[in-house]
């Protein structure tokens, strides 16, 4: 099937107020997840290259949208939505205000595991694209960028295969039981998942497909040119 033959969401900003127990610290730093604009624009660029119209959802200052990046149309008919999110080990900057000092900014950076950084990503954009087209009457895409070197498509193949978790009393136990069912969702929720790579020129490189649509095998390896092992088909959850 191709077209030619038929914002977590994005992290708010967040605000912390910090104290100390000599005097109160005034702080604030914001935390984009999975938002880079330039990556969006080189996404919609590869779906235009392949034919498809395509319209920002959103106005491109509004970046922590609950609705999907991008709504792809053929033929002058809307066909799918998109969202786009970047692959990366977040970091955020955080200043802080003394009262009778001088400025205070470092560099955090996120302690989560790559596995924690991908699923993350993975279950916002199924949020968003469910919020944004809540009967599926649209296809569903998901574009990961990847821009992070733990990261690897052979991770996200291995998040999809793993065995789901039974319920249990536990904290751990009762979190990776509805960290399980979101990744069912997804599986529920996107036709198609790719897997891409910014090239030395800043082009996308589609290194992997996750298929979850059979009907749309033919434009996967029209737009991806992938075959074998690297376009993974799976079939939707339940």
């Amino acid at each position: 099937m191709s077209p030619s033959s038929n914002k977590s969401a994005g992290s708010k900003g967040l605000s912390s107020l910090a104290t100390r127990e000599d005097r109160p610290l005034r702080g604030v730093f914001v935390h984009r997840m999975g938002e880079n604009a330039d990556d969006e624009r080189r996404v919609a660029e590869f779906w235009r290259e392949h034919g498809l119209r395509v319209d920002a959802i959103e106005n491109p200052r509004e970046r922590f949208s609950k609705l999907p990046d991008l709504r792809l149309s053929y033929d002058g008919a809307p066909w799918a939505y998109c969202e786009v999110k970047t692959i990366v080990r977040h970091s955020w900057k955080v200043r802080i205000l003394h009262d009778d000092q001088t400025i205070e900014e470092r560099v955090e950076e996120s302690k989560k595991s790559v596995i924690e950084r991908m699923t993350g990503d993975l279950v916002t954009a199924a949020r968003q694209l469910k919020a944004g087209n809540p009967d599926h009457a649209l296809l569903n895409f998901v574009v990961l960028v990847n821009r992070d070197a733990e990261a690897s498509p052979t991770l996200l193949a291995q998040l999809f295969s793993a065995s789901s978790a039974s319920p249990g009393r536990s904290l751990k136990a009762r979190r990776e039981a509805r960290l399980a069912e979101e990744m069912q969702g997804f599986r529920r929720s996107v036709d198609l998942c790719l897997w891409v790579k910014p090239t030395a020129e800043e082009k996308l490189h589609v290194e992997s497909c996750l298929l979850l649509n059979p009907a749309l095998l033919s434009f996967a390896e029209e737009v991806t040119g992938l075959r074998g092992d690297k376009l993974i088909s799976l079939h939707p959850a339940a």
